[in-house]
C-alpha cells in the first residue's frame, strides 16, 4: 500500500494539519474578538439634550448617579456624584468613592439618577 493510500484512510489526511502556528492561534483569537465588536450609536439632538439635562440636574443635586458608557464590547455602568461638566471640552468629572473620573460626554449613553434607600 502507498502513503498516499493511507493518508486518505480514517483521519489522516486532516492528521497532519492538527498543528496551528501561534501566529495563527493569535489570528484566530483576534478575528474573533472583532466579531463581537458593537457600533457606536449615534445619538440625535434630542437624546443628547436629555442627557444634558439629567447631567445638569445631577449636578445640581450632587446626588450619586448612574452613568452608563459606551464600549465596543459592552457598556459599562460607574455610579458616583457628578462634580462638573466641562461644555467646551465635553467632559463630565464623575467621584467616585475610589476615584475620579473624566467621561468624554460622546461615550455617555444613558444617566439614571440614584436614590437614596429608605
Amino acid at each position: 500500500m502507498t502513503t498516499r493510500g493511507k493518508k486518505l484512510r480514517g483521519n489522516g489526511i486532516w492528521e497532519a494539519s492538527r498543528m496551528m502556528l501561534p501566529e495563527h492561534k493569535s489570528a484566530i483569537r483576534t478575528h474573533r474578538t472583532r466579531l463581537n465588536e458593537r457600533m457606536k450609536p449615534e445619538l440625535d439632538e434630542q437624546r443628547v439634550e436629555e442627557l444634558s439635562a439629567s447631567l445638569a440636574e445631577a449636578l445640581e443635586s450632587g446626588a450619586a448617579t448612574a452613568v452608563t458608557t459606551f464600549g465596543a464590547y459592552g457598556d459599562e455602568t460607574t455610579v458616583g456624584v457628578v462634580a462638573k461638566i466641562d461644555p467646551i471640552e465635553r467632559y463630565v468629572k464623575l467621584t467616585t468613592p475610589e476615584e475620579t473620573l473624566w467621561i468624554p460626554f460622546g461615550d455617555i449613553v444613558h444617566v439614571t439618577p440614584r436614590r437614596p434607600d429608605r
